[in-house]
């Protein structure tokens, strides 16, 4: 089975329902893989809504530090001026996926984004080898 990390990105203001809608929508594409946690930058890692939404799926929140986003942001597929004037990344949810996959790692799913627009989220394939 493959296993994937969740990248997510979301707005101060978005709810557990914004991202759980964001990670939902990343999942229809292959439901039959194992998620190993949710990544997301340090600043967010304690967020109510990221927290109820992983306590919800019941999956491990990982920090990426901003130097691990910025670093990999050259295999980032989408390219948001509002990311990239923010974090200074081309897609935070796709940066954070490849991060916390490690090295190695295969963006798998671009970007998508929540119903209501406040939450996005990408997945990104570990390595076999990967704990």
């Amino acid at each position: 089975m493959i296993r994937l990390i969740i990248g997510v990105g979301f707005q101060d203001h978005a709810s557990a329902a914004s991202i759980t809608d964001a990670i939902a929508i990343a999942r229809q594409t292959m439901p039959e893989h194992e998620v190993t946690a949710i990544a997301v930058p340090a600043d967010k890692a304690r967020h109510p809504a990221l927290l109820g939404a992983a306590g919800e799926l019941g999956w491990p929140v990982m920090s990426i530090d901003p130097a691990s986003l910025r670093a990999i942001d050259t295999q980032v597929i989408t390219r948001s001026a509002v990311s990239l004037a923010q974090r200074g990344v081309g897609s935070v949810c796709e940066a954070a996926a490849l991060a916390g996959a490690g090295r190695g790692a295969q963006l798998v799913i671009c970007r998508v984004i929540s119903a209501d627009r406040r939450a996005t989220a990408a997945a990104a394939r570990c390595q076999e080898f990967w704990p």
